[in-house]
């Protein structure tokens, strides 16, 4: 449980200095006053779990993040800023799961699996993004519509695996 807490305070912290930073950056001196409050009114969602207020913040990160990207902050910080709320809602979401049952060994195995995922998740999300910041590939759109259509159908196959193999028991 001090994981979570742990790694849900960090997230914040790098995601509200992402924000602000690009708006820092940028010359937005209200931009980065806005990405505080969001970041205080994360902690207020922390508090209050059930009102919702965590997904307000999540889209508010998200639109910052657009707004700033259209008024000129740096894009790899408004990349990295939603990408990190997007890691705090989930522990936030993961923490009202859980509650207090962290006591359990089956919970804690739980937790420590969504840790790993989320932490493999946002590396190579953030990853990616990186590299494609950096890389320009010229790729015809009918190859491109090829390959969306090859990863939606490899989800859609994953997700009937798993769908079967765990929820059908």
């Amino acid at each position: 449980m001090a994981l979570r807490r742990i790694l849900f305070a960090v997230c914040l912290v790098l995601s509200v200095l992402c924000l602000a930073a690009g708006y820092g950056i940028a010359g937005q001196w209200i931009g980065m006053v806005i990405a505080i409050t969001i970041g205080l009114a994360w902690l207020l969602a922390r508090k209050y779990p059930a009102s919702g207020l965590s997904l307000i913040c999540l889209l508010a990160s998200v639109c910052l993040a657009v707004v700033g990207r259209l008024t000129g902050s740096p894009p790899l910080l408004m990349i990295c800023g939603p990408g990190i709320a997007l890691a705090v809602w989930d522990l936030l979401l993961l923490d009202v799961a859980l509650g207090s049952n962290s006591f359990g060994e089956q919970t804690r195995q739980y937790e420590s699996k969504h840790l790993q995922s989320l932490i493999l998740a946002l590396g190579l999300g953030l990853s990616v993004a990186f590299l494609g910041r950096f890389l320009t590939l010229q790729i015809p759109f009918v190859l491109l519509l090829l390959f969306v259509a090859l990863a939606v159908f490899s989800l859609d196959r994953a997700w009937g695996h798993i769908k079967k193999k765990y929820v059908g028991r």
